[in-house]
């Protein structure tokens, strides 16, 4: 997967979904967001189980393809990143992000897998 956004359309798409994550859980990929990166889109989603969020941005979408981050971490880090053009790229387990700034490497999960994440920044 690999796309490129706004910054600000990033923000306003996170937003839209991680009032429902929640920070403590026995499931931990429920503190997740599953982007989906469709033709001109990316599609977010989040459940506490009870409830589910979906929302979506527009985006450059040069590789389709699905994954989950933690979702306070990505917002965190996106919203400390000047405001600019992001390029996310997803190759299979770690999840980069970029900008004139900084680069990012998150480890990620594919969109069937869960497990504990950890970050790193470059």
């Amino acid at each position: 997967m690999k796309f490129s956004a706004t910054k600000e359309k990033l923000l306003e798409g996170l937003q839209q979904v991680q009032n429902v994550v929640s920070t403590r859980t026995t499931l931990p990929i429920l503190s997740n967001v599953l982007l989906q990166a469709k033709e001109g889109a990316v599609h977010l989603t989040t459940t506490d189980l009870d409830v589910g969020v979906r929302g979506s941005f527009e985006a450059n979408v040069d590789k389709v393809g699905a994954t989950t981050l933690p979702a306070r971490r990505l917002f965190t880090i996106i919203r400390e990143l000047p405001s600019s053009e992001i390029a996310i790229e997803v190759d299979g387990k770690n999840a980069a992000s970029e900008n004139r700034r900084g680069f990012f490497i998150e480890d990620g999960r594919g969109a069937g897998r869960s497990g504990t994440h950890r970050s790193w920044r470059c």
